[in-house]
């Protein structure tokens, strides 16, 4: 109460147009320093950046709504899935999103062994491969941003257990050419498991989930966080030979209803929001490389929302920072271990005219 007493009391002996005039120039001031605040651009999540569709949404809540008493039951989301890609139900696992999936084959298959890992990719990989009591082995990507299928090939040794990937990659959003990829299916070492993270899949006009009717030891494993902007939901799904792969990586009692619901609409409805999605994303990308033109700032060609920037004059930290002293966060390239580079994940029009005018100003 006193400090209220003491902000009128200024007042004291003033007319009333005194003081209004007073206030309206205190609201003014306050203006303009609220229009000198620069609003913070989140660029460093890789979660898509709008809401998923009303749809899934509805789908979702309906589950929520009808009976959080009983157990899930996956059979509906299973069969959309398996209808979807043209397998049979039992190669169809759901999980908790590509990570818990990826963690849980690794778990079955690394143990003891190497996992050779076209690097860099989704950046937990390495630390699930330890987890799961492997040995990581990084496999430098191609030229061209994209998982290079002939040296994954040639790390193959006696030791490996497995092959990781993923196409398009995160953070370089490149993806690596089909053929390329059904030969190194088809030419690893049989005991070699070849897993494919292929969350970003949809944007991508090739779907590597073909590749699971090449040869018994592969799994694909796909995401609803991105395409399907489901990220809070926590749903994904792998796709195998039938057997004890599928059944080991799949969450005791499934997932929950919700999840279950939407994943059963993205996968039987839900191709006009990602194909909307695919656009945005390719024109940002096709938006930030013109903005780009005549600058030493370039990224890999690619598919998705992620890109990876490099400078010839600066490196990633240097351009982290530049961005981040305009309110623009996004991913250091140091957390992947390339000091050269920065992940930014694009939004909108505006988001991607701040960023390049920012960028621009480094020159």
């Amino acid at each position: 109460m006193r400090r209220f007493i003491d902000y009128y009391r200024q007042f004291d002996e003033m007319t009333p147009e005194e003081i209004s005039a007073d206030l309206r120039a205190r609201r003014d001031e306050e203006r303009a320093r609220q229009l000198e605040e620069v609003p913070s651009l989140d660029l460093a999540s890789g979660a898509w950046p709008g809401p998923p569709h009303a749809e899934a949404v509805n789908a979702a809540t309906f589950a929520l709504r009808r009976a959080l008493n009983a157990y899930p039951d996956p059979s509906r989301a299973v069969a959309a899935i398996a209808q979807r890609h043209g397998v049979d139900a039992d190669r169809v696992a759901t999980g908790h999103g590509a990570g818990d999936l990826l963690r849980a084959a690794l778990a079955a298959v690394a143990p003891g062994g190497e996992v050779a890992v076209a690097w860099p990719a989704w950046g937990p990989i390495p630390r699930l491969v330890h987890e799961a009591g492997g040995t990581p082995v990084p496999v430098p990507l191609g030229a061209d941003g994209a998982p290079d299928a002939a040296a994954l090939l040639a790390a193959a040794t006696p030791v490996t257990r497995a092959v990781v990937l993923c196409t398009p990659n995160d953070p370089t959003g490149a993806a690596t050419d089909p053929t390329a990829l059904a030969r190194l299916a088809a030419e690893l070492p049989e005991p070699v498991w070849l897993i494919v993270d292929a969350a970003l899949a949809p944007f991508a006009p090739d779907d590597p989930s073909t590749l699971v009717e090449a040869r018994q030891r592969v799994l694909v494993v796909h995401s609803a966080s991105k395409a399907h902007a489901l990220a809070g939901l926590r749903a994904g799904y792998a796709l195998g030979p039938a057997g004890s792969l599928i059944e080991r990586i799949a969450p005791v009692e499934g997932l929950a209803s919700p999840a279950l619901a939407a994943l059963a609409w993205a996968a039987s409805a839900g191709d006009a929001a990602v194909e909307r999605r695919r656009a945005h994303a390719n024109a940002e990308r096709e938006r930030l490389a013109r903005e780009l033109e005549d600058t030493p700032l370039s990224f890999p060609a690619g598919h998705g929302h992620l890109v990876w920037l490099g400078s010839e004059r600066h490196d990633g930290r240097t351009l982290a920072g530049h961005l981040a002293a305009r309110r623009i966060a996004v991913m250091p390239g140091a957390a992947w271990g390339d000091d050269a580079r920065i992940r930014i994940a694009l939004r909108d029009a505006a988001a991607t005219e701040r960023l390049a005018a920012a960028l621009r100003e480094l020159d």
